[in-house]
């Protein structure tokens, strides 16, 4: 009988990642849970990016241990890392997708590489993501000709078209006005809640932050300063979480609390 799944997502000991004789992650220790957001944050350089990447195997592990929905990913072998990484879907900063083909083409890749469906079922999906990244109308343009939000939410729809169990996303709101990132966030709220996906979000968006994280992990040069639920964090006494949380926002933008609002009713 197999047994039950990890409550978490991820669980860390220890862990230290980098490359040659540079480490860039040291001892992090941290456990996310299963269907709910975590934010990422600190300055530039921290390893914010870097954590997200390590997690897929992507940067190379140099001490302690990681697993990642319940796999440890260094041990994996070519035909066991591919079934893993059809279970994480991965949004990039700038959408991912290859300019070259539509956003048809660049959807139905995942699933033509990790499933044996005919081209009428894919399509199918393909569509079928789309409507719930509102972009049906946008399936045969070229990345080239989307706006910037179109491009994150085709990203964002290219992540989740396996229906992962976890989507990881880098900066997702940057380079996007404060009306476009509060809709993509409200995007990212209403698929956790109705499909249960479990979100890890590299971000330095203040409002974003506040509007979608269930939990904050706060690294500072390499090492985590802060891991805690988000109120937590806006109430911690610490003083790079405190002037973390003291910077200038968008919240107060007309154009962001309409849509909040809409959102909420």
């Amino acid at each position: 009988m197999s047994s039950e799944p990890s409550p978490y997502v991820i669980e860390a000991e220890h862990f230290a990642v980098g490359y040659g004789e540079r480490t860039i992650l040291h001892d992090i220790t941290t456990k996310i849970a299963r269907g709910s957001v975590t934010c990422i944050c600190g300055g530039s350089g921290c390893g914010k990016s870097t954590f997200l990447r390590s997690t897929i195997g992507l940067v190379p592990h140099k001490g302690g241990s990681v697993r990642v929905l319940g796999e440890d990913v260094n041990s994996l072998d070519d035909d066991a890392r591919s079934e893993f990484l059809s279970r994480v879907g991965f949004m990039y900063q700038n959408g991912g997708l290859i300019n070259s083909l539509t956003v048809l083409d660049n959807l139905k890749i995942p699933l033509m590489a990790h499933t044996k469906l005919p081209d009428d079922v894919i399509e199918e999906l393909v569509y079928h993501k789309l409507a719930q990244v509102q972009l049906t109308h946008a399936v045969h343009l070229l990345p080239g000709e989307l706006s910037g939000g179109m491009l994150k939410r085709a990203g964002f729809a290219r992540a989740m078209v396996l229906e992962p169990e976890l989507v990881l996303s880098d900066e997702p709101s940057a380079g996007l006005d404060p009306v476009t990132a509060a809709d993509l966030d409200a995007l990212m709220i209403r698929l956790k809640e109705e499909l249960g996906m479990t979100l890890i979000v590299v971000t330095h968006d203040l409002d974003s932050i506040k509007r979608i994280a269930d939990r904050i992990v706060m690294l500072d040069k390499g090492y985590v300063k802060f891991d805690g639920p988000l109120n937590e964090a806006l109430n911690c006494d610490l003083p790079l979480v405190r002037n973390f949380f003291a910077r200038a926002s968008n919240e107060g933008h007309p154009g962001v609390q309409s849509l909040w609002q809409k959102y909420r009713d």
